[in-house]
């Protein structure tokens, strides 16, 4: 009995932490309130202490939470009316980070759901429209991230098989080629990483009738394949036969035979 009246109580405790735990927008408000009050009677004493208040009230909505860096600019103000410009230097220094983060996380969101409403335009078979908000979405997407972050070769690629799927081959090489440019500089010329992007590249220069420049991509991809995923990754036997289609292109058929074996060999590993 003892040992469940225990139980019991430590659980009320628990609870009555989470709750005392649990952010309260009023409580901080009330505490930016009074700091504001007493600053503006020049009682600045009273105001630090309202606004590490709130300071405290604020951070437990997160540590990047815009009513943490509202309240460090308050109080960076406030040590800078009184002289401490040590003291403000610092806290005005973490707000901007703040600001920096939310305004990063937004901008971020907006090629985000650009992305979607593309990609539902895509499924509806809205070719003209999914490629102009892909467009927004590239364009956003360097804003937030700048223009080599994989994010944007990302939607590069997403742009170029819209291209592609509507025939569109030569606007197609030039984003999966720029594309691929972004991704080497981010993981290196060998990652496996660049695979998907060599061989779509490798594709639609095969389309273009470039098919010297669609051999190296394929002798490149096979590289990397065999190298980093291995003998039995599934995506070298489709890159294989892809190779073997286009030597057959350029008359190459004894060569393409033994790839065409190869892939073969793969598949009923």
């Amino acid at each position: 009995m003892l040992a469940l009246s225990r139980l019991c109580l430590l659980a009320a405790l628990a609870l009555c932490l989470a709750a005392c735990a649990r952010p309260r927008p009023d409580l901080w408000a009330k505490q930016a309130e009074a700091a504001s009050v007493a600053y503006e009677q020049a009682r600045y004493a009273d105001a630090d202490a309202a606004l590490r208040s709130a300071l405290r009230e604020a951070e437990r909505f997160g540590p990047d939470d815009p009513r943490v860096a509202s309240t460090l600019k308050s109080l960076a103000t406030l040590y800078y009316s009184e002289g401490r410009y040590d003291e403000a230097a610092p806290l005005q220094r973490r707000a901007q980070a703040i600001d920096e983060e939310v305004r990063r996380a937004k901008e971020a969101s907006v090629p985000d759901m650009l992305s979607s409403l593309a990609a539902l335009y895509v499924r509806q078979g809205r070719y003209a429209d999914a490629e102009r908000i892909f467009k927004r979405a590239v364009i956003e997407w360097e804003r937030a991230l700048g223009p080599d972050h994989a994010r944007v070769a990302g939607a590069l690629n997403v742009v170029a098989e819209v291209y592609r799927v509507q025939g569109k081959d030569a606007d197609a090489a030039a984003l999966f080629e720029r594309a691929l440019g972004i991704l080497e500089r981010a993981f290196g010329p060998d990652s496996p990483g660049l695979a998907k992007n060599l061989q779509s590249l490798a594709r639609v220069d095969v389309r273009l009738g470039k098919y010297q420049e669609a051999e190296a991509l394929f002798k490149r991809l096979l590289a990397i394949r065999e190298r980093a995923l291995g003998p039995d990754d599934p995506g070298l036997a489709e890159t294989l036969e892809d190779y073997a289609s286009l030597l057959r292109k350029m008359d190459r058929a004894a060569e393409a035979g033994e790839l065409d074996a190869r892939a073969k060999a793969v598949r009923t590993r």
